[in-house]
């Protein structure tokens, strides 16, 4: 028994000092993002070091500001948009030089559900972050793979890394669902599809897609919220619409299965 209770200890510590030193690499490649707004707030969330000059992170986190800062520990640098992408709600940031390491990418393709995958992010606008965890759910979108995981992450991770055990990127966290843990990730072949900025704060108000009116969101995110809702009547809608619109998507296919096994809406 005391060989056993030995043995389990040092199973944990060595999956300990793994954890630890995988956060260490992983964070190398991250940094916190500072948005100072018109009015004086200033909007804290998180970019990933693609290369030595430039840093991606949410649109929703830089969009409005003024001024914004890229900073890791003590030190920062100012940031200038140089491309963006509302919809997808992703913003390449150009910095004077690097304050995190160049991250190495693999696309969303590579991932299998149940993967597991690594979130990495400033949760809460404060100490940076990691949270191991699978991914749940591949949702194709515009030639890409919107990641769903259980790796959770909060407000102030906008913009943050979803990585692989290889330690390469593969998403940008962008939202979540409160209350359920489901959180998503876009996926790192939309970094280079923004356009050239002018200047912040940006002029475009396009919402992002996930915070789009509802009839201009994805069907996937449209069957999550209703059924999420309980409005059984909607996803039953939505997902007849799906299938129609696209009558190979094995997703679509599951959502009006799971939605003709509902109850009708009282």
């Amino acid at each position: 028994m005391r060989a056993l209770g030995l043995l389990f200890l040092l199973t944990v510590a060595q999956a300990s000092h793994a954890s630890a030193e995988r956060y260490i690499q992983l964070s190398m490649h991250v940094v916190k993002v500072l948005a100072a707004n018109a009015d004086g707030r200033i909007n804290t969330g998180t970019g990933v070091q693609i290369d030595d000059t430039h840093v991606i992170t949410n649109c929703h986190v830089v969009g409005i500001a003024t001024n914004v800062i890229v900073a890791r520990g003590s030190s920062g640098v100012p940031a200038q948009a140089s491309s963006v992408d509302p919809r997808h709600d992703l913003c390449v940031m150009t910095t004077p030089h690097a304050m995190g390491r160049p991250v190495d990418m693999a696309t969303s393709r590579t991932l299998k559900v149940g993967d597991t995958v690594h979130a990495v992010g400033f949760s809460g606008g404060k100490a940076l972050s990691m949270s191991d965890g699978q991914v749940t759910a591949l949702h194709e979108m515009d030639g890409a793979l919107v990641i769903e995981t259980d790796a959770s992450f909060q407000q102030g991770a906008s913009g943050g890394a979803l990585f692989d055990t290889d330690g390469r990127l593969v998403g940008v966290l962008t939202f979540f669902i409160p209350g359920m843990k489901r959180h998503f990730a876009v996926p790192v072949e939309w970094v280079h599809s923004g356009n050239a900025a002018s200047e912040l704060p940006l002029r475009d108000a396009t919402p992002p897609f996930w915070a789009a009116a509802d009839e201009d969101k994805p069907y996937f995110l449209r069957a999550i919220q209703h059924e999420n809702d309980g409005d059984w009547g909607r996803l039953q809608a939505v997902a007849k619409e799906w299938v129609e619109a696209e009558p190979n998507n094995s997703a679509a296919i599951k959502a009006a299965v799971r939605a003709s096994q509902l109850p009708p809406l009282r």
